[in-house]
């Protein structure tokens, strides 16, 4: 699916996120991961699609998000799960920071 012509949603403070800091948050009914790491912003799907543990209650390791159920981890940045195989991933949305504000889509 082409996202270039969908919206962006508003979904959190800038401020609210710490680095090393994740947080949960709906998109269209849709839990997302937003994550700060290394000074970047990440935006993946929050379910992990091994088991469906919540990502953004897991732990960073690297540039890796693990699922607190499993340990599967997840690539920030691709979405593909590096430590397991089965061709497991979960999207990855883009981010941005507006005006104090974090976005995604």
């Amino acid at each position: 699916m082409n996202r270039d012509n969908q919206p962006f949603f508003d979904v959190l403070d800038e401020k609210a996120l710490p680095e090393g800091g994740m947080a949960i948050v709906k998109v269209k009914g849709r839990r997302i991961a937003v994550i700060r790491r290394s000074g970047n912003l990440h935006a993946i799907d929050n379910d992990c699609s091994h088991v469906g543990g919540y990502l953004g209650q897991g732990t960073l390791e690297g540039n890796n998000v693990v699922c607190p159920l499993h340990q599967m981890a997840f690539d920030l940045e691709t979405g593909k799960a590096v430590n397991r195989t089965g061709g497991y991933s979960v999207a990855v949305h883009e981010v941005k920071v507006e005006n104090g504000r974090i976005w995604v889509r």
